[in-house]
């Protein structure tokens, strides 16, 4: 008996917590969609800029993070060469991601014309 009211006690704190979250939820899907966010063109480029950083930062410290992990990983430590194949295969990723991304927004605003 002790411990059906401890599971009842948690159920009922788990679906009020719920009912919390998705009264809050509720709430801001309802506040956002009254308002218009407005970006000028100084918030663009910050974003722009940014986005340039933390891809030239990211990209090349997850490969030589990668490569490090792969070349230490010889003897003994064999879960280092799995998470430097992961770490390698997801900076493969990113690359590739980059580019294709680039390439379609190039073509998109006028850059890349045969002429």
């Amino acid at each position: 008996m002790q411990y059906f009211v401890v599971i009842m006690v948690e159920a009922i704190k788990a679906f009020f917590g719920i009912y919390r979250v998705r009264r809050t939820e509720l709430f801001m899907i309802l506040v956002r969609s009254k308002t218009k966010i407005t970006i000028d063109e100084r918030e663009q480029t910050v974003r722009e800029k940014a986005a340039q950083l933390t891809y030239a930062i990211f990209a090349p410290t997850i490969g030589i993070g990668s490569f490090l992990l792969i070349i230490f990983s010889r003897g003994e430590y064999y879960y280092l060469e799995a998470l430097g194949m992961v770490l390698a295969y997801l900076s493969l990723f990113l690359i590739a991601l980059y580019a294709l991304t680039y390439y379609y927004f190039n073509r998109k605003f006028g850059g890349g014309s045969e002429e």
